[in-house]
């Protein structure tokens, strides 16, 4: 019997800082606080909302069930997702 090992991709400690940093601004509701991350980071808002992943969830996703609508809002637009589609698929 052979044991299956999963084996992550290697984040260096700095970008995994980035990274909670977008979702923590993301969480906030505070769109100067979610532009200046994403900023800092160096990413796109389009590679944020298709890649990140903050706590099982797609960024917007995690910012409506944190009640943080104004930075979902500013991620979708932003990031070329169907905000309207996400609320409605969330109620």
């Amino acid at each position: 019997m052979l044991a299956g090992s999963a084996q992550a991709n290697y984040i260096d400690p700095v970008t995994e800082r980035k990274l909670v940093k977008i979702c923590e601004a993301l969480k906030s509701n505070s769109k100067i606080r979610l532009h200046r991350a994403i900023k800092n980071s160096r990413l796109r808002y389009t590679r944020v909302a298709k890649d990140l992943v903050c706590n099982g969830q797609d960024p917007v996703t995690f910012a409506l069930k944190n009640d943080s609508f104004e930075t979902a809002k500013l991620m979708a637009k932003r990031g070329i997702v169907d905000y309207d589609e996400l609320l409605a698929e969330l109620q």
